[in-house]
């Protein structure tokens, strides 16, 4: 069995290695990738698992075209994305073509607990913790 891959997609140096170090603590293997004309290609080559994608402040970050091409595009449209944004408003005005492009939302801040409550309710747990040890006698 493949082990899960999370691509973690951001503009910020920081939550790229916050999120990551907090991924691989729970289990993960992770990829970060900062948001660049490039991301779309690096993604669709790669077929993560999973892709936690910050789509920023506003319709014209750099998250947001990302998400319309992963979603329009037959090779990345089954790959499943968690949506992170700090701006509620905004995403609440999205919702629409969230759901109808299968995503879901984490909006920040939120606790570890919860981002890896979504990551597993999109993916599953990580190998190592889904493979049973049996008890010593």
């Amino acid at each position: 069995m493949v082990p899960q891959t999370i691509a973690v997609v951001n503009n910020d140096f920081v939550l790229l290695d916050l999120l990551q170090e907090l991924l691989i603590e729970a289990g993960y293997g992770t990829t970060t990738y900062l948001t660049t004309d490039q991301t779309y290609h690096q993604l669709r080559d790669s077929q993560p698992s999973l892709i936690i994608l910050d789509v920023g402040l506003q319709a014209s970050a750099p998250g947001w075209p990302l998400l319309k091409l992963l979603h329009f595009d037959p090779n990345t449209v089954q790959i499943p994305v968690l949506v992170t944004t700090v701006d509620h408003a905004f995403i609440q005005g999205k919702q629409a073509f969230l759901q109808a492009a299968g995503c879901d939302v984490l909006e920040l801040p939120a606790s570890f607990t919860d981002l890896v409550a979504k990551v597993e309710t999109l993916i599953g747990v990580p190998l190592e913790r889904s493979i049973p040890t049996s008890n010593p006698p």
